[in-house]
């Protein structure tokens, strides 16, 4: 037997044959706004950001690629009717750092410590037609390589 160094991704919760990382809950709106509307994902497991863990003594590469969701074009679609809403999910709270879609972006761990992998979204305002009533969904499925 071989053992070596390794990596562990924390903070998601077991669903299925997945892991559950978190969702991202851009709250209530009318169906119109002003405002950029903002969120993060909170981790399913701890209620922080989903990280990165790796044993060993040196520093580890990876990266992490977000897919355009059920649609593949990153929209929150409403469960009752075929209305959607888009969104975009970033790297920084800033919101300048945008994850595109299945390219990896490079985070590196420092030795035995948490890097934490953070997802922040925003939806444009919509100042012109009403978006219908109801709740607006979507599943991003995130990619981490080491």
């Amino acid at each position: 037997m071989n053992i070596s160094t390794g990596c562990t991704v924390g903070g998601s919760q077991t669903e299925g044959n997945m892991n559950k990382f978190g969702t991202l809950d851009f709250g209530k709106t009318s169906g119109t706004w002003n405002n950029v509307l903002t969120a993060e994902v909170a981790s399913a497991a701890t209620g922080g950001n989903i990280s990165v863990t790796c044993d060993g003594t040196d520093p580890v590469d990876f990266t992490v690629a977000i897919d355009g969701g059920e649609r593949t074009d990153r929209t929150l679609k409403n469960t009752a009717s075929a209305d959607v809403v888009a969104y975009n999910v970033y790297r920084d709270a800033a919101r300048t750092n945008l994850y595109v879609v299945n390219q990896p972006q490079q985070f590196t761990t420092v030795s035995g410590q948490a890097t934490a992998v953070p997802i922040f979204g925003a939806i444009a305002p919509n100042t012109g037609t009403p978006k219908a009533q109801g709740d607006y969904k979507d599943t991003l499925l995130v990619t981490v390589n080491f």
